[in-house]
């Protein structure tokens, strides 16, 4: 599973190691302009936003990237907290089903 990990506000939280640690594939940007270049040239299965939930940047971010891919589920990692992991990998089973069922 690709993610990918925008963390506008540089900080020493260990949201992306986690992931890692987790099997997940992490790509980490820190400009939300960044994230939507590598949104429309890339293919991810999840954006993970680190930092402020109303910090107006993010929240733009946020709705130019799913207005680019409404599928594209993002997650704010301050709001999940320890719980992301698991929603993630929920997600990833979702996927799985989807592929059973269409495959």
């Amino acid at each position: 599973m690709r993610i990918l990990y925008l963390n506008p506000e540089p900080s020493p939280e260990n949201t992306r190691e986690l992931l890692r640690q987790r099997g997940y594939r992490v790509a980490l940007v820190c400009a939300c302009v960044e994230a939507l270049e590598m949104i429309r040239g890339q293919s991810f299965d999840a954006v993970v936003i680190s930092g402020e939930d109303e910090n107006p940047e993010v929240l733009d971010f946020t709705v130019k990237a799913h207005r680019m891919q409404p599928e594209l589920p993002v997650f704010l990692a301050n709001d999940w907290g320890p719980e992301l992991p698991t929603a993630l990998e929920s997600l990833e089973g979702l996927a799985k089903e989807g592929e059973v069922l269409h495959g």
